[in-house]
């Protein structure tokens, strides 16, 4: 081999990866985070489902040094597929596989993703794509393949949250640069997976999407059949944003908006930002499961796995946020505490909570200026 490895341990496994960053190896210590959160999703999804868990088969499509595949094998249990294009990253997955002693339950593959997940169509209980950049390239063949679960990676959040151009090129969707840009990242790339998942009479059902720092995860339960794919692209819709006073509502794809619609409260034009997913992005039993196996379990990210899932959990299913920081600043008053302004909604009549997207997001039923009425106290 042209290049030294090192023994890293995540979890309970133990794992080589380069001593340096390499593109045909490629191994993100930053993602550690996801993968613990992964672990317990799968271990949460795999013990409270009606399959039998002993026979499900999860599949790394696109697994690089192996880790994520590897640590399912070794803390879940379940059967893995590892595959990566790579010849050195096949190599590396066979080493990892023989240092953890899970020969018996993992299968490794050295081919292009979609060749295999095409080959093997209907095949896989679970299938994880977590791709540098774009998840599409894949989406067709995933939606193809998968029986249970989805799990989808996007690190391109740029185009995503509608910070630089390609969000309409390759998702199919106009996003807008907004406060609320991670959570519109997250909506554009459900209902992009939505879309792809319908065109072969399947459907998905949230239960824990977020996002963290530079990436975006869905993990979906798949559904099957005409009826229930139709129902899921109704869950789909738009965003409509008055970037002169903060004013936004979500409308879904049955009620389609007129281009020229003005804002109700300054009469400026809306930009409308879609078609996204508008439903709920996360199951709460599932994320209280989710949260519990965080809880027992040895973990190098388990603090912040927590915090996460826990926001998600007691997130309000609203497609938006406020920043109420920004608000203050240009409202030229000093901003309270989070708590005691999700207390003052409250005591106004409207639900409120966190969410994960933002430290200074609120998410609430009351319209923006309600938010300031209620900031001006």
């Amino acid at each position: 081999m042209s290049y030294k490895l090192i023994e890293r341990v995540e979890g309970s496994t133990r794992i080589l990866v380069p001593k340096r960053a390499k593109k045909a190896l490629f191994y993100n210590p930053r993602m550690e985070l996801c993968r613990d959160i992964d672990i317990a999703a799968l271990a949460a999804f795999a013990t409270h489902s009606n399959y039998n868990s002993n026979s499900m088969v999860y599949v790394d499509a696109l697994a690089g040094t192996g880790v994520r595949g590897v640590r399912v094998a070794n803390e879940v249990g379940l059967q893995v597929v590892l595959n990566d294009l790579s010849r050195e990253a096949y190599e590396v997955i066979n080493r990892n596989v023989k240092l953890n002693g899970i020969e018996g339950s993992t299968r490794i593959y050295n081919e292009d993703a979609n060749v295999l997940l095409h080959r093997n169509r209907h095949r896989y209980d679970i299938v994880d794509i977590d791709p540098f950049g774009s998840p599409v390239p894949y989406l067709d063949s995933l939606s193809q393949s998968v029986k249970k679960l989805i799990m989808v990676t996007a690190t391109d959040t740029a185009p995503l949250c509608g910070a630089h151009t390609g969000g309409l090129r390759k998702y199919a969707a106009k996003p807008l640069n907004t406060e609320y840009h991670k959570e519109m990242a997250t909506r554009i790339l459900l209902g992009r997976v939505t879309r792809d998942m319908c065109r072969y009479d399947r459907a998905i059902q949230p239960l824990l999407c977020f996002s963290s720092s530079h990436f975006v995860r869905l993990i979906a339960r798949v559904e099957r059949g005409a009826k229930r794919a139709d129902e899921c692209m109704r869950r789909l819709g738009f965003i409509l944003h008055c970037f002169s006073c903060g004013n936004r509502y979500a409308i879904h794809c049955s009620e389609l908006p007129d281009m020229s619609t003005r804002c109700e409260v300054c009469g400026a034009k809306f930009s409308i930002a879609g078609p996204l997913y508008l439903g709920p992005i996360k199951d709460n039993s599932f994320c209280k499961r989710v949260y519990e196996e965080l809880r027992v379990r040895r973990l190098g990210k388990k603090r912040e796995a927590q915090r996460i899932v826990a926001t998600c959990m007691n997130e309000l299913d609203i497609p938006f946020f406020y920043d109420y920081h920004g608000i203050c600043k240009a409202l030229k008053i000093s901003p309270p505490s989070i708590h005691s302004l999700i207390e003052r909604l409250n005591d106004s009549g409207f639900r409120a909570s966190r969410t994960h997207f933002s430290d200074t997001g609120v998410k609430t039923e009351a319209k923006m200026k309600e938010v300031k009425e209620i900031l001006k106290r």
